[in-house]
């Protein structure tokens, strides 16, 4: 799936994947280095954020306290010491939305293609923004085709793309979570699976089903205590068990596996050990995937990343 997975990691631009990458999220912003040659890893960090500087929103600006951020970030920034400035940025889950469509057959004309499925992507959010900035990969299915399409507001990313100007740095690709963390997994071995990418305010997951994409949902995580994880997993294995009934009786296949990446600065090992004990299914760690090189709680916040540019 590396071809696919590319593809779709450079969505909202058509410039080669850079050597550096950047994830910003509403608790904290990873960011790592590789060297440009051997791909490996040169410099990272894990900078945690106080509650409030970066609030993530597909309809509103994410960055509440520019000043602060940028006075925190610098540093870490520059110990990148990334040469030539280029980055790719994987957005907030919340700031951005993607879809996962069947179809039997597709236009061959581009633009009639982008409309057919822009004429989708509408009849799942009607009030779609004018400003929005549709990408979509076209993969051939067993039957028919299926298009995994990603959207954000172009004010989301001019956002971002001019707050990390000011340090010098050019976004030249942006992504999301999810589709770094499936790179990671070998599709062709595991064929049934769920990636679930979990942060402190959101919850992502993917179904990965005979070797295709085949479902992507997102959702906020609302608790009603800052502490209180209870409800936090009990909504969490919900999706999961609902997802995975609703894929073995839709394309009768059986999930077999899913696999977790915990983007949580605090509790982690809690988080999942509840989730092995309440899931029917069996719960694999992402961070499992990852050779050496770095710190068990490293791996799991730059696992995206990771995955993003190898």
């Amino acid at each position: 799936m590396k071809s696919f997975l590319g593809r779709l990691n450079n969505f909202f631009t058509e410039q080669p994947l850079p050597s550096s990458a950047l994830q910003v999220t509403s608790s904290y912003i990873s960011g790592l280095h590789l060297s440009s040659k051997e791909r490996k890893l040169k410099n990272h960090f894990v900078l945690p954020l106080p509650d409030g500087i970066i609030q993530p929103s597909f309809e509103r600006i994410n960055i509440k306290d520019a000043r602060l951020l940028e006075k925190k970030i610098t540093e870490r920034v520059e110990k990148l010491d990334i040469y030539d400035h280029g980055v790719a940025l994987l957005l907030p889950e919340l700031s951005q939305r993607t879809f996962v469509f069947s179809f039997d057959s597709l236009p061959n004309s581009s633009k009639e293609k982008e409309q057919v499925i822009r004429f989708r992507v509408k009849k799942q959010m009607p009030l779609l923004p004018d400003d929005v900035r549709i990408s979509y990969d076209v993969i051939k299915a067993k039957e028919g085709k299926k298009v995994v399409s990603s959207l954000a507001r172009s004010s989301i990313i001019d956002e971002f793309e001019n707050f990390f100007s000011q340090m010098r740095l050019k976004v030249r690709s942006v992504g999301i979570p999810i589709l770094g963390l499936s790179n990671l997994i070998d599709w062709e071995k595991e064929k049934d699976f769920l990636v679930v990418n979990i942060e402190k305010d959101s919850f992502g997951l993917m179904a990965i089903t005979n070797k295709e994409a085949s479902m992507y949902r997102q959702k906020p995580l609302i608790t009603v205590g800052e502490d209180d994880s209870t409800i936090r997993v009990r909504n969490i294995v919900q999706e999961i068990e609902n997802t995975a009934h609703f894929i073995e009786d839709k394309e009768k296949r059986k999930i077999a596996a899913v696999w977790v990446r915990l983007g949580l600065l605090e509790r982690k090992e809690e988080m999942f050990s509840n989730l092995e004990a309440s899931l029917s299914l069996p719960v694999k760690s992402i961070d499992s995937l990852m050779g050496r090189g770095l710190e068990s709680e490293d791996k799991k916040i730059l696992a995206p990343l990771i995955g993003q540019l190898l």
